[in-house]
């Protein structure tokens, strides 16, 4: 399946999904030392988002954010790519620090289509996720 959306931070990656539908922050959701999500409350508590493709609906901000994006990124653990429902500008900012590729806005659902362990290609130049489902 073929999703088409707006381009955020230019570049292509490949590799797992994984999904959550909260809103993402990475003040006190990604620990940037393992690359794990450390809140109990978080759906995604203990999981690792290095190396994979981070699929969530928008960001809620802070603005210390895109400071700890950039510690995970030096310690080498930051997902491959995001692709998020609708960008804010703090998560926005982050990304962008990051440098890793990244859409929004596409013409179908992304946490609805796709699910954790489902193998994902991303042209964010071209604004396009290509989604091969899990077995």
């Amino acid at each position: 399946m073929k999703l088409k959306g707006r381009k955020v931070s230019p570049g292509k990656a490949e590799g797992e999904a994984i999904v959550t539908k909260i809103p993402f922050s990475f003040l006190g959701e990604l620990d940037p030392a393992t690359g794990k999500v450390p809140s109990p409350s978080h759906d995604l508590f203990g999981k690792s988002l290095k190396g994979k493709i981070f699929v969530c609906p928008t960001g809620k901000g802070s603005s210390i954010g895109p400071g700890i994006a950039y510690i995970a990124k030096k310690q080498g653990n930051i997902p491959k790519a995001f692709i998020v429902g609708n960008v804010e500008p703090v998560l926005a900012a982050a990304i962008l620090l990051l440098g890793i590729p990244a859409v929004d806005q596409l013409d179908k659902d992304p946490l609805e289509v796709i699910e954790t362990g489902d193998y994902v290609k991303i042209d964010a130049d071209q604004g396009v996720v290509e989604v091969i489902k899990k077995a």
